[in-house]
């Protein structure tokens, strides 16, 4: 009986696979919330991250923006330079790692997506580098586009990135993720969402609400007093408002060490629309508070105007 299921659940993961992006991602998005999103006529968070993915996207740009490498241009223009992680090396042939002088202190990740990741607190050997030169050649095949149906990462150009570490060696760093609001008045509303205690099994995140004093709700909440850091968090709040004012939205990513504001990373589609734990009505009021660019004049059977990569097959009009 279990040998049974086992094949229905691969004979049905290989029908949904073939289906269009879109469709997928309702099947998805059904089975985490119980409900069908509305793409069409979005009103929630998640449903407008999927009106974007698959209606009305800049894919080019979000591309380019969401290129670990290629976004340190903007950032040095838009903001300078002095916020950027340092930058050790950067390739498309891994096995140039093995030139560096050291990898100590380093942090190795391609340029095309997330969660393949290799923190190097000590030397490696050469059993070890050759490991790492292994799975970074891994990671430049793999097309993250298709990870989460998200049809901008098609338009970066992996490479492997070598990274200055920056932390204390013992914790994760705390990630404070600016989720930017235009309201296209020169004015912005904001949420961050501060996640803390990774690598934990009890994974904490505290939201704020157009303030940084007092926390909308809490997950799993270990005591984070954030008073300690509140200068350089409104720093880093004035920065994104930078980042962000040539978009509707934008997540702006920062870590923030040994008095130093760091650059994280642009996301323009969080979640792949997935998002969960926005529980106390988050959901809706960040659907609110996005005021969505919206296409005026659909072509009708249109599919999203991404047509200088190689697109997939699948990717179909909603």
């Amino acid at each position: 009986m279990s040998k049974f299921k086992d094949e229905l659940r691969r004979s049905v993961l290989y029908f949904v696979k073939k289906m269009p992006w879109a469709y997928q991602d309702r099947i998805h998005y059904f089975r985490k919330f119980k409900r069908l999103p509305n793409i069409r006529e979005p009103k929630l968070f998640n449903e407008k991250v999927l009106y974007r993915k698959f209606v009305n996207g800049d894919y080019a740009r979000y591309g380019k923006l969401s290129d670990k490498f290629t976004v340190r241009d903007y950032i040095a223009e838009a903001i300078g330079e002095e916020y950027l992680i340092p930058l050790v090396h950067e390739t498309s042939d891994p096995t140039t790692l093995l030139s560096l002088p050291g990898l100590k202190n380093t942090v190795v990740k391609p340029n095309h997506g997330s969660n393949m990741v290799e923190i190097l607190l000590e030397e490696p050997d050469s059993l070890q580098k050759q490991l790492i030169i292994n799975r970074c050649q891994e990671w430049l095949r793999k097309d993250f586009s298709e990870e989460a149906r998200e049809i901008h990462y098609r338009y970066i150009k992996p490479r492997i990135l070598v990274e200055q570490y920056i932390g204390d060696g013992k914790s994760a760093p705390i990630d404070y993720k600016f989720h930017m609001f235009n309201k296209k008045d020169g004015n912005f509303e904001y949420v961050l969402q501060v996640i803390y205690n990774r690598g934990n099994p009890a994974l904490s995140m505290n939201f704020y609400v157009n303030n940084l004093k007092e926390a909308w709700y809490k997950i799993r909440d270990t005591g984070l007093d954030l008073n300690g850091v509140m200068p350089k968090l409104e720093h880093a709040l004035a920065l994104s408002k930078t980042l962000a004012k040539d978009f509707d939205y934008v997540r702006v990513d920062w870590y923030i060490h040994e008095e130093q504001v760091w650059f994280g990373e642009l996301t323009f589609t969080p979640g792949a629309g997935l998002v969960t734990g926005l529980d106390r009505g988050l959901n809706r009021m960040m659907g609110e508070m996005w005021l969505q660019d919206h296409i005026t004049q659909p072509t009708p059977g249109a599919s999203p105007d991404v047509t200088d990569v190689t697109l997939p097959a699948i990717l179909k009009k909603v």
